[in-house]
């Protein structure tokens, strides 16, 4: 009867075997839902990565400033003594998977010894031969909108003009500065004693107010032995949608202090390049 008892219970199993081996069986899906969840989220992480990450924009100024004052344009818009030009080169990298577009940079310029302000923006841009010619007409070519492509970066010299300045005057174009020299050559014609150079007349009445005036006509940001300090920025497009807004990061600007090396003030009116030194790789 035993042997009997023990082979009925070969052949069945209890409930609670049945219980245990299915939950057995139930556990060995957990591995395979866990893989599946796993390879979609890193599926979702590289799509994002490849093809939906907002375009991401870092701006670098890494070489040698120079500067420079343009003599070559027309009178009826050159400012006196030239427009100041900052060529500048510039990196503009895309760690993003969508395309960066940048319609314009804009660098803001102040001397903090003279308290001039200056909005200036990339007009040109420049390649090694704006740099080996000496002439007085460097090529260069106009400045236009930059699409950064993701995962790509763009490198360029620019050529920063002034489109402002803080006294409002210091663009006054050079045919109207000529006019109002020959306006106090007329008015204190007995001071100067017949004498072109406005500079007698300034020995004799330092304080005339159209002295003052003169000077806000001839200003200019950077000057011999002085120093500046440029904010570079980038002047994107206003975001499209809910998701630009929500996802696009804002480009950080660039900051740098340089200033004028001890060079004369004749070679800088003739237009000539001017190597800035750069205060913070110095320190």
């Amino acid at each position: 009867m035993a042997w009997f008892r023990r082979d009925r219970e070969k052949p069945g199993e209890s409930a609670n075997e049945i219980v245990s081996r299915a939950r057995q069986l139930g556990g060995g899906k957990a591995p395979a839902t866990f893989i599946s969840a796993t390879a979609l989220v890193f599926s979702g992480f590289s799509l994002w990565e490849s093809s939906l990450k907002q375009a991401e924009l870092s701006v670098y100024v890494t070489g040698v400033v120079a500067y420079e004052r343009d003599l070559t344009a027309d009178e009826y818009i050159q400012p006196a003594g030239g427009f100041e030009v900052l060529a500048v080169p510039v990196t503009i990298a895309n760690s993003g998977a969508r395309d960066g577009p940048v319609l314009a940079l804009a660098l803001d310029v102040k001397n903090p010894k003279t308290g001039l302000t200056a909005r200036f923006e990339g007009t040109y841009t420049a390649d090694a031969a704006y740099f080996a010619n000496t002439g007085a007409k460097r090529p260069k070519a106009p400045f236009s909108a930059l699409v950064i492509a993701g995962r790509s970066a763009w490198t360029g010299t620019v050529l920063f003009y002034p489109v402002s300045y803080s006294n409002g005057k210091a663009l006054t174009p050079v045919r109207t500065v000529a006019a109002f020299n020959d306006e106090l050559r007329k008015k204190y014609a007995s001071e100067m004693g017949g004498a072109s150079s406005i500079s007698v007349l300034r020995e004799k009445r330092p304080n005339l107010p159209e002295l003052a005036e003169l000077d806000a006509y001839r200003a200019k940001v950077l000057n011999q032995n002085e120093k500046v300090e440029m904010t570079l920025r980038l002047i994107r497009p206003l975001p499209r949608g809910w998701l630009d807004r929500a996802l696009g990061t804002p480009v950080e600007p660039v900051t740098l202090t340089l200033d004028m090396p001890d060079i004369p003030a004749d070679r800088v009116a003739r237009g000539e390049l001017v190597r800035l030194r750069n205060v913070e790789a110095r320190l």
